[in-house]
């Protein structure tokens, strides 16, 4: 399921003592090929971070402007210093992604020549307690990537019914001993809850039997992950984003897409196939009924491509990361 992304590594800058610590952005050149950069022209990258991509897509070309967004105010500034050698060539938004046609209105731009999204977590919300993303550091069952929102992890945890809890596990974490952690976590809720990360990190670990504990990742893992899809309605937002993509982008452009786990995999190769088909009837119809729809994408990786050895080896949280590229038609 490439879980191991969820770790995350870091990075210095070439002077240690004057350079920040910062996300490592997974198969840089890749995108900056697939999406043309070198080109020039108007780019979007819908989850702009800490601005690793962003800044290499600048990089490409002194005719790229970039148009960089994000949900987290905090992150949005560490992207604004990352990106000031760029003075005047890019623009920041503060937004849930799903809302690019509005973003693009707004900056009265009508279409873009190529969108990226990496769905990666960033480490700079792995390495601070308080967010809650961390099992390894003690902090609040938050997880919210827009701290504006009102759902935290740990009302989902603490309150919501045992069954749907399960299902999110099982689900969203593909998580075989969901049963068990939800015993346990309903067990807890009898003796006032779990209110930090260490709490249920520890639950999780005592409830799935010690000798089925994963070897490289903490048992944790995937529970933590479910939680973090459910309170931010990441799978959600992705399939919205998909779909509204293609008509912000210029005949031509292109979108890429970085994925880390097998629900983000199957949901971008399924919505970008469903955009790349001239009829969604199925087969066995008798007529369309969809109105002729007619195709607004061509998938250009008939397979997605993958880091190299070199990459994996120098950054272990690109193992599981898949880039597809699609083109609009």
């Amino acid at each position: 399921m490439g879980l191991v992304a969820f770790l995350g590594v870091e990075t210095r800058g070439a002077d240690d003592k004057e350079q920040p610590f910062y996300h490592q952005p997974v198969m840089v050149r890749e995108v900056v090929e697939q999406l043309r950069c070198k080109e020039g022209g108007v780019f979007v990258d819908l989850t702009v971070g800490e601005g690793g991509h962003a800044s290499k897509i600048l990089e490409a070309s002194s005719k790229v402007f970039l148009i960089g967004v994000d949900w987290d105010e905090e992150i949005l500034e560490r992207a604004r210093e990352r990106l000031k050698p760029f003075e005047g060539r890019f623009a920041l938004v503060r937004d849930n992604f799903v809302n690019l046609p509005r973003i693009l209105e707004d900056l009265e731009i009508k279409e873009v020549d190529g969108v990226l999204l990496d769905l990666g977590p960033s480490l700079f919300h792995l390495a601070q307690p308080q967010r809650g993303f961390s099992f390894q550091q003690e902090g609040s069952l938050d997880m919210r990537m827009d701290r504006s929102r009102r759902l935290k992890a740990s009302k989902i945890v603490n309150t919501w019914p045992l069954d749907e809890l399960k299902r999110i596990i099982r689900h969203y974490g593909d998580e075989r001993w969901a049963t068990k952690i939800v015993r346990a976590i309903g067990e807890r809720r009898q003796r006032g809850g779990i209110r930090t990360t260490k709490e249920l990190a520890q639950l999780i670990a005592e409830a799935i039997p010690k000798r089925y504990h994963p070897e490289r990742i903490h048992p944790a893992t995937k529970t933590f992950l479910a939680l973090r899809i459910a309170v931010n309605e990441e799978l959600k937002n992705l399939k919205d984003v998909l779909e509204r993509v293609p008509f912000c982008l210029r005949k031509g452009g292109r979108l890429g897409v970085i994925s880390f786990h097998s629900l983000e995999h199957r949901t971008v190769k399924d919505v970008l196939g469903k955009l790349s088909k001239d009829c969604i009837c199925p087969p066995w119809f008798p007529q369309c009924v969809c109105g002729g729809k007619r195709k607004v994408m061509e998938v250009v990786t008939k397979s997605p491509i993958v880091p190299t050895e070199e990459e994996i080896r120098a950054n272990p949280r690109a193992r599981s990361a898949q880039l597809r590229v699609a083109e609009r038609v």
